[in-house]
């Protein structure tokens, strides 16, 4: 099972025997016939975006991540996406991440710099949107009740700071147990999965921090 951080197929193919059972997870390899694991990151940004807009946020920031990391793009893209759904009523303005805390305060302060302050930030994961939150507390900007806040990713911290972080869960535990299904199947019929591109949605989780639908979900 390998998790390539390059996307050409060359990286693999000429590394790897053709023989050797192989299962990516969360990989975008043009052409290349691995069998592949993704999270639906398009879908779950999309989602993200619609439930902001559907709390009656129509100027959203979106903190993104790194320009050549496959989720990062496609976070990104189901963010846009789901604004163009919208309509013209919902304004987007995008800030640079690298998925970490420290980028994070640093679009936080931008925002905050630049103002008006946006409805509400989606950051590309739950890291870049705790630095965010850190930037708004030190100006004493208060989340919700100044700016909603979103993340994605839900890692175990994203519980425990105030508020208490929206995001999306990603079941690295399930990706992993299908991963590890589809390696063994490999090994006892080879070939039988090759090209086959299974994609799982992240779920929804609606914390204080969005100050939108029932806390705890």
């Amino acid at each position: 099972m390998l998790s390539p951080y390059a996307e050409q197929p060359g990286f693999l193919t000429d590394n790897l025997p053709q023989s050797l059972p192989t299962v990516l997870i969360n990989a975008h390899l043009p052409g290349a016939d691995y069998p592949v694991l993704s999270i639906d990151n398009h879908a779950g940004a999309m989602a993200m975006t619609e439930h902001l807009l559907r709390a009656g946020h129509r100027r959203i920031a979106f903190i993104g991540g790194p320009a050549l990391n496959f989720d990062a793009r496609e976070r990104l893209r189901g963010f846009r996406d789901a604004l163009a759904a919208f309509g013209a009523q919902a304004q987007g303005v995008e800030y640079p991440g690298g998925f970490d805390e420290a980028s994070g305060h640093r679009a936080g302060l931008a925002m905050l710099a630049y103002g008006p302050l946006p409805d509400a930030v989606f950051a590309a994961n739950d890291m870049t949107a705790l630095g965010c939150l850190y930037a708004f507390a030190q100006a004493d900007v208060s989340v919700p009740g100044d700016v909603a806040l979103a993340g994605f990713d839900d890692i175990p911290l994203a519980r425990f700071v105030h508020p208490a972080l929206t995001t999306m869960r990603v079941s690295i535990a399930r990706l992993g147990e299908q991963a590890m299904t589809r390696l063994m199947r490999l090994v006892e019929m080879p070939g039988r999965d090759d090209g086959i591109r299974q994609l799982l949605t992240p779920e929804l989780v609606i914390l204080a921090s969005c100050g939108a639908g029932e806390p705890g979900q």
